[in-house]
């Protein structure tokens, strides 16, 4: 805290002089840092990002996390301020130019229920995400992890971390029963494992102890200031998650499913308007601000475009907050960022037991995003837990395609 508190207060003394600095941004490579551990200033966050001017002479900044390449292309300047709104979700950034190749400010996460500010500084002069020494990692981190979060507490659960090292760049994400952490990258040297990214949604730090036995201990996951959370893994290739068919169920019994909520524009939509009618209906239980749902969005918005002419309507079942001007706001931003073209549907506030009331045909809920799908009787066929982003790799491509097999299947 005492070091946190030291570079606040350079900041701000630099501040006092900036009427008197260039407040040009230098283009190409910066390397930015969240000070996301308010207990201890050891725990940076660091993401690489790029500015680059756009064809009408403003900024736009591009972030890297592994092969994934997020471009913000709201970015506004002001005086001696620049303000970047990140794609897709509502965080932003808002950061003092103290020079062209430094800047200072906050990043600010905008949740369903809480929002909080994050000291943030970047500079042009680091052009690594974690500061190498050069020394062999005790071994290579590559393949399947099973992972306890939690390790002995009453909390614990398992998730799965799959990497890829080259050299002591390590690249990867965890497979989780809702989906993945998405692009994760960092290091493995010495006995150190680090990996970080930020999207706009997640802001993560997984830091770990390679042991000389080959396992990862004394892990900790930091996702924010009250998001910390212990782990610890071990090597497992045959490591499984649960069948993501028998996480969230319907009622046995559970007939014609129908359901009123309010569209985008304030008027009632109901399975049972003539739009829907005998169709099959691709039903995505979905938040606005979750990465995994971004993901589902992208891929249904893909195959949609395919299947609408084909006996099939996708409906986006959005949980937010209670209020539905601030939670329309926030869907509209989701929706039309990623150019989803299907109907998406404000069903009410954000939490399991909540689901269950807006469907009560619903027996369990475990987690965004969830799938139904339900013939052209909107009787309910099956149900799907979680999505496998492109962080994945082949687990993504894999499901892709059980997906489109599965809607070819209903098509007669």
């Amino acid at each position: 805290m005492k070091n946190i508190i030291i570079i606040l207060f350079s900041v701000l003394m630099l501040f006092s002089g900036c009427s008197r600095i260039n407040k040009q941004m230098q283009q190409g490579k910066w390397r930015g840092i969240l000070l996301i551990d308010k207990t201890d200033s050891r725990n940076e966050l660091p993401f690489i990002f790029e500015f680059s001017k756009t064809g009408t002479g403003g900024m736009e900044m591009t972030i890297i996390n592994a092969d994934e390449k997020i471009k913000a292309d709201e970015v506004t300047m002001k005086g001696d301020s620049v303000f970047i709104k990140m794609p897709v979700f509502k965080d932003e950034i808002h950061a003092k130019i103290i020079r062209n190749d430094s800047l200072a400010g906050q990043y600010f996460h905008f949740g369903s229920k809480s929002s909080y500010g994050i000291p943030f500084y970047a500079t042009t002069k680091q052009k690594n995400r974690f500061s190498e020494t050069g020394v062999k990692s005790l071994i290579d981190v590559s393949g399947r992890w099973e992972t306890t979060m939690q390790p002995g507490d009453s909390d614990e659960y398992k998730i799965i971390g799959e990497f890829r090292q080259t050299g002591s760049r390590v690249t990867g994400t965890f497979l989780t029963t809702s989906g993945d952490y998405r692009y994760l990258e960092g290091i493995a040297e010495g006995n150190k494992f680090l990996l970080s990214c930020i999207d706009g949604a997640h802001t993560l730090l997984f830091k770990a102890e390679i042991t000389p036995d080959g396992k990862l201990d004394n892990g900790v996951l930091i996702g924010g200031p009250a998001w910390v959370e212990k782990w610890q893994a071990v090597k497992n290739e045959n490591a499984k998650l649960p069948d993501p068919e028998k996480q969230s169920s319907i009622k046995e019994g559970t007939g014609i499913v129908n359901f009123k909520f309010k569209d985008l524009n304030g008027n009632d939509v109901s399975l049972s308007d003539k739009k829907f009618a005998v169709k099959n209906i691709v039903l995505q239980i979905m938040v606005s601000w979750c990465p995994n749902c971004m993901d589902e969005t992208r891929l249904y918005s893909e195959l949609y475009k395919t299947y609408k002419d084909k006996g099939f309507e996708f409906i986006g079942l959005c949980f937010e907050s209670n209020n539905y001007d601030e939670s329309k706001a926030r869907i509209e931003r989701f929706v039309n960022q990623l150019n989803a073209g299907y109907t998406f549907l404000y069903a009410g506030e954000v939490g399991n037991k909540q689901v269950l009331t807006a469907l009560p045909f619903m027996k369990d809920f475990k987690g965004y995003p969830t799938t139904i799908y339900l013939d052209k009787n909107h009787k309910p066929l099956k149900v799907f837990t979680g999505f496998s982003g492109p962080g994945t790799g082949e687990h993504y491509e894999k499901l892709k395609t059980e997906i489109i097999n599965y809607l070819n299947s209903l098509e007669s």
